[in-house]
């Protein structure tokens, strides 16, 4: 199978406190809304259950998740970004939705991916 590159990217996400912390997720153009789970919003103290309830549907299956808007540091930038957080745990996935369209993504086969303002 050879090398197997992820496209992997550090993010910040600042909490209701205003503290920043950082954790690494995997950019996925396929997902329509970044999404972590609820265990990552009550780290950040987000009553998550409070948010806008929809229920996913992909590749295990359905997932329920409440809609958030936070705060994210992404390459140096601060963007105000809708995420999910499912209530049963999952990988911490880098969606389109409010990411894509304020940073260049670009995805190449064999190599490592870029990711700029």
């Amino acid at each position: 199978m050879g090398v197997v590159y992820r496209p992997i990217v550090k993010v910040g996400l600042i909490d209701a406190n205003g503290d920043l912390f950082e954790l690494s997720m995997l950019v996925d153009s396929g997902a329509d809304i970044s999404i972590f789970s609820k265990r990552i919003g009550d780290i950040m103290w987000v009553d998550v259950e409070q948010g806008d309830e929809k229920i996913f549907r992909g590749i295990v299956g359905e997932l329920i998740a409440y809609v958030h808007s936070i705060q994210m540091l992404i390459n140096g930038r601060k963007v105000e970004t809708r995420v999910a957080f499912a209530i049963s745990e999952v990988p911490n996935l880098l969606g389109r939705l409010d990411v894509f369209d304020v940073f260049e993504i670009c995805f190449t086969k064999g190599e490592d991916f870029c990711f700029s303002d």
